[in-house]
């Protein structure tokens, strides 16, 4: 009976159990593009009850009656929990966790790490936040997502190149850029400057300043879209194993083809976008003056320092009492001599400059009256341009394989007439695991990249100079002058070339821009073909081999023409340029792992590694342009006067390292990581061409080691100690010879020349090293809803490689030496936080990436300072002892002992003090990002914030700008006005006192067009008044996307869907840039290898872009 009545209670217990429970289903996608996500976690929280989501991502499990929290965790996606409330269904998107990616990073010689060993910062991005953000250059995809690396573009034309710095520059002269490694082998990101020899440093000059900032770094051939993933090693611990050419950091790139893949089965994907481009910042020009000079109408002048325009001649009068007229000329011959032209008009500018053309003549052979109107001159020039991007890839994997194919085509319509930019990607790769255990990989891919631009790159608007005809018509570049035309020139609706032989015309002795555009034009066409290979082989349980090794080589065939029939050149000129680099690259890499004790793991590894790189570049100049190919444009060398090859230059150079690394865990919190390298460079002498360099770093992952508050989730704290060796240039340690051009006889005989180069040899040249202490800490809160990396760094380089002058009378004018100190430090904060995740599936996903860097010149050499070029003579980029890297030194205005500026009693002007001295610091303060994301039920919502402070840059545009009087901020300019000051002496530099000894004030009166045309401001002045701090704020990229779900896809051929609008540099601030300038302080000139810093001279500007993307997967 017992028995019976305690089987009936218990029977009851359990229906009443059943009865207070039910059950909660849903499913569980990725917030990202709602696919479904199998083996999510979904635990009821503080029991053990739960389940994971099945294929399609759906779950159903037993929860209480009331009440309840459910937890849904996943390996890389963020952690949610979700009140249950009186729900049964529950459906939840899960977005990444953006600071753990992967728990695994990939690191120097592809070496895997889980990321909680590592002592050091590493960096990484992935293909989402590449891929279909209205940007074809993958370098400036990354800009404003990392902390501690500095992106810059050269500006805004199609495949102008970009520089990258990570944690500052580590070199007063030499290479400055990182070590690329695409697919395990070196990717070499040469400019190779227009200048002869191997190019890859230096300023625009010369010749080729036109060229040089058109010019694309080759990072440019690889498509943003194919890329898997991005890591970048920022500290020298992280990059030591790579060898002496990872001084600067190493930016690891995995290509798709190249990716291991973990999906089964077969995977179709085909993405497409189309973008708009526009220019991005406009001067705002003043529409109140003509051209001339001192309030008077010419139109030969350059600026617009004339009369009104007619429109606003009654008001002008009536206000200051003047009497400007309306008409703009005077017939000199015909029935109307010496009257007036019609009011509102005057004589067609073109009329002097060519007086046998009749179509700038009336029946009566007087010029014809034109209106004398303003004219938007900047956007009648620049055009709408396009980027079109499609692409197409398939993947396949299984178990033990997997195998990926794409093929991409970008094609670029720039802003200026007659550019352009394609490129065209093909890849294949695959990896695998044999039946006999050899794991094998490989890849192959083939890139054609296309560019092509009339001369537009930096011109210091050199039409203040004489040119070789002495009639100042300056350099090539169709922005030498295309800025400050007269506002009343009809640039868009006068004709530009002469109708009988297509030569150029202007109203001065000046290039057209619309001829240039039309007529001149710089060509690069890149072949380029790159692969790797590897197979590894597990001996046993603990010993592994690995043998992998590549090759990369590309062609650059340039063309540049510039036709007969202009100013700059009247005979015109082609030249060939024909640049070849190969680099092969090979590893032997032995793996020991091994658990030492049951709390000690170990592994080491041993490797050696062999570098070969030949380059190769000639080039062919004609002069004298005969025929542009029966009338077709294609410009030939065989149609010109003369050709003389004017480059021919080959450089091989070999580095061959050891390598080894030992790493060592402790309870799976304290990891030891010991590493070390030893290079033979053959650039460097005999006795100094071994050089080794090792490295230390410690991780201690806290929160494995102890007990933690319940809203820390994770403590880490990591330092490292390293140093890294550089080798030189090719033929730095001898005296060459320079092969010149052949010397043509009176006779008609050629007869080679050859001379000593001016640059002595230094056959006792040693490597550069340097050395950097890092010590940073990575901590997670509250349930991983917030996320901070905080790392401080130390990096000093010595025995810098550079170019030490000499006394002419030592037959030389320099030579290379080792000397030099500079060091860098700085701070680097990665903040993550999720403000925002609700039960409905909204998240507010947001990442902060903060970077304040402080360099210092220890030792510039003997002399405390060395120049290392700049656009002038007394305007260049200075190393000094004591200040910040690369400052900008320039002329100066002279002041009094209180700072007032010194004015000259007779011209009521400031003066310069005949001297140059450091006018700003082209650094900035600090660096930030801001990136937000913002998702629920499929819509995504992302922009990214650029925060640069401070960085001083000179522009010429400002300068040439206020010379010509073009700006609204001159339409003051009735009248007499006093620059505040005191008197002085131009001849002392210092001010005159009374007989009491004080200053005297300036009370002399100038007219506005004295201030700005002469040497107070504008281009005329000294160098300092045209400084500007570049501190800019800018929303770099927005976009807003909606992935279809996957209910809607059940019965389609669709496994995923996507569709997004994005924008990009659509919105920016540079507050404390001249008023009414609008100049993106981001357009500063110079390729990407230049070490010259702070200078903005007639670059193309920036554009902004936005369009549509589309994605499908199949």
């Amino acid at each position: 009976m017992k028995k019976f009545l305690l089987l009936c209670f218990s029977f009851v217990f359990v229906l009443s159990a059943w009865a207070q429970e039910r059950v909660v289903s849903g499913k569980v996608t990725a917030a990202e593009d709602g696919s479904t996500l199998p083996g999510v976690n979904v635990v009821l929280k503080g029991t053990t009850n739960g389940t994971v989501t099945d294929v399609d991502g759906n779950y159903r499990l037993n929860v209480p009656s009331s009440g309840g929290t459910l937890v849904y965790s996943f390996i890389g996606l963020q952690t949610q929990e979700v009140a249950i409330g009186e729900r049964s269904i529950i459906d939840l998107q899960m977005g990444l966790d953006v600071q753990q990616l992967t728990e695994v990073v990939v690191t120097a010689v592809g070496i895997e790490r889980e990321k909680k060993a590592l002592g050091y910062s590493v960096a990484s991005v992935d293909a989402a936040n590449l891929q279909q953000r209205s940007e074809v250059d993958p370098l400036r995809a990354l800009q404003g997502k990392m902390p501690g690396v500095n992106i810059t573009g050269g500006g805004g034309g199609p495949g102008q190149s970009t520089k990258i710095n990570i944690r500052g520059i580590s070199s007063l002269t030499g290479n400055t850029q990182p070590l690329f490694v695409v697919d395990g082998i070196p990717f070499d990101n040469s400019v190779n400057s227009a200048t002869a020899g191997q190019g890859s440093g230096g300023g625009a000059s010369g010749e080729n300043a036109a060229q040089n900032t058109v010019i694309s770094n080759r990072a440019f051939d690889l498509d943003p879209n194919n890329i898997a993933s991005v890591s970048i090693l920022k500290g020298a611990a992280a990059a030591a194993l790579y060898g002496s050419r990872a001084t600067n950091g190493v930016v690891i790139i995995t290509t798709k083809a190249a990716s291991k893949g973990t999906k089964k089965g077969m995977e179709i994907n085909v993405s497409s976008a189309y973008n708009v481009e526009e220019i991005s910042g406009i001067p705002d020009y003043q529409d109140v003056y003509t051209q001339g000079s001192n309030q008077v109408y010419n139109g030969g002048f350059i600026g617009n320092w004339g009369a009104p325009f007619a429109d606003k001649v009654d008001a002008i009068n009536a206000q200051y009492g003047t009497n400007y007229g309306k008409s703009f000329g005077v017939y000199a011959g015909g029935p109307n001599a010496g009257q007036p032209y019609p009011e509102g008009t005057g004589p067609h500018p073109m009329a002097v400059r060519f007086p046998k053309l009749t179509q700038f003549r009336d029946a009566d052979g007087e010029p014809l009256a034109v209106p004398i109107v303003p004219h938007d001159i900047i956007g009648g020039y620049f055009e709408k341009g396009y980027t079109q991007e499609n692409s197409f890839t398939i993947s396949n994997g299984s178990e033990k394989t997997n195998l990926n194919a794409s093929v991409s085509r970008m094609d670029q319509s720039g802003i200026i007439p007659n550019s352009g930019a394609t490129r065209t990607s093909i890849s294949f790769g695959g990896n695998g695991q044999l039946d006999n255990g050899v794991f094998i990989a490989g890849n192959v891919n083939y890139v054609k990249t296309t560019q092509f631009s009339p001369p537009s790159g930096a011109s210091a608007f050199a039409d203040y100079f004489n040119g070789p005809t002495g009639l100042n018509e300056g350099s090539g570049s169709i922005y030498a002058r295309l800025f400050y035309l007269p506002r009343n020139f009809d640039l868009n609706g006068y004709p530009f070339e002469n109708p009988i032989d297509g030569s150029n015309l202007f109203y001065r002795a000046l290039d057209n821009p619309r001829w240039i555009a039309k007529y001149s034009k710089y060509s690069s066409d890149v072949n380029r073909a790159y692969g790797s290979f590897s197979a590894g082989y597990d001996i046993n349980e603990w010993l592994q081999v690995l043998v992998k090794g590549g090759i990369n080589t590309y062609t650059d065939n340039r063309k540049d023409i510039v036709r007969s029939g202009g100013i700059q050149e009247p005979l015109g000129h082609v030249w060939n340029d024909v640049l070849t680099n190969t680099e092969q690259d090979y590893n032997l890499i032995v793996t020991i792992q091994k658990d030492i004790n049951s709390d000690i793991s170990f592994r080491g590894i041993i490797g050696g590694n062999a570098n070969q790189r030949d380059f190769s570049r000639n080039r062919v100049t004609g002069t004298g342009i005969i025929s542009d190919g029966l009338n077709t444009g294609l410009y030939r060398l065989d149609a010109t006067a003369s050709q003389i090859a004017t480059t021919d230059y080959t450089s091989q150079r070999r580095l061959n390292g050891i390598y080894g690394d030992l790493s060592f865990s402790y309870r799976d919190f304290l990891f030891l990581n010991l590493a070390g390298r030893n290079d033979w460079s053959s650039t460097l002498p005999k006795d100094n061409n071994n050089y080794f360099y090792p490295s230390a770093s410690l991780s201690f992952v806290l929160s494995e080691a102890v007990t933690m508050p319940s809203f820390l989730n994770y403590a880490k704290f990591r330092v490292a100690a390293s140093k890294v060796g550089n080798d030189a240039n090719v033929y730095q340690t001898a005296t060459n010879y320079l092969i010149g051009v052949p010397f043509t006889t009176s006779a008609g005989v050629k007869t080679n020349r050859a001379s000593l180069s001016n640059t002595l040899g230094n056959p006792a040249l040693k490597p550069e090293f340097t050395q950097e202490y890092e010590v940073g800490t990575e901590l997670k809160f509250l349930n991983n809803r917030v996320s901070l990396d905080v790392a401080y760094f130390q990096r000093t380089s010595t025995d810098q490689i550079l170019s030490a002058a000499l006394p002419s009378t030592t037959g030389f004018s320099q030579q290379i030496v080792n000397f030099g100190e500079l060091e860098n430090k700085g701070w680097e904060i990665g903040l993550n936080l999720t403000p925002v995740q609700l039960s409905n599936g909204f998240t507010w996903d947001t990442y902060v990436a903060f970077t304040r860097i402080r360099s210092l010149v220890v030792d510039a050499g003997p002399t405390g300072e060395v120049i290392i070029g700049g656009p002038g003579s007394s305007l260049a980029t200075i190393h000094r002892n004591g200040f910040p890297y690369g400052q900008i030194f320039g002329t100066v205005n002279a002041r009094s002992d209180d700072g007032q500026l010194l004015i000259d009693e007779n011209t009521g002007l400031p003066f310069g003090t005949g001297q140059s001295e450091i006018i700003g610091d082209p650094n900035p303060d600090f660096t930030m990002g801001w990136n937000n994301t913002f998702s629920w039920k499929g819509i995504t919502l992302r922009a990214l914030i650029d925060w640069k402070q401070g960085g001083d840059f000179y522009s010429f545009t400002g300068a040439s700008l206020l010379l010509r009087g073009q700006l609204k901020q001159s339409i003051d300019r009735e009248g007499l006005r006093v620059v505040p000051g005191v008197l002085g002496s131009n001849q002392t530099f210092q001010a005159i006192t009374d007989t009491g000894g004080n200053l005297i004030k300036n009370t002399v009166p100038i007219t506005a067009f004295d201030s700005h045309f002469s040497d107070g401001w504008g281009a005329y002045g000294q160098d300092e008044v045209n400084v500007y701090d570049g501190t800019t704020i800018r929303l770099r990229e927005i976009s807003l996307g909606y992935s279809l779900p996957a209910s809607m896809l059940s019965k389609t051929p669709f496994g995923r869907v996507s569709i997004s609008i994005s924008g990009r540099n659509l919105w920016w601030k540079a507050p404390n840039v001249m008023q009414d300038l609008n100049l993106d302080p981001e357009v500063l000139s110079g390729t990407s290898g230049s070490n010259v810093q702070g200078f903005e001279y007639g670059a193309a500007p920036t554009t902004k872009r936005y369009g549509v993307n589309l994605n499908l997967t199949f």
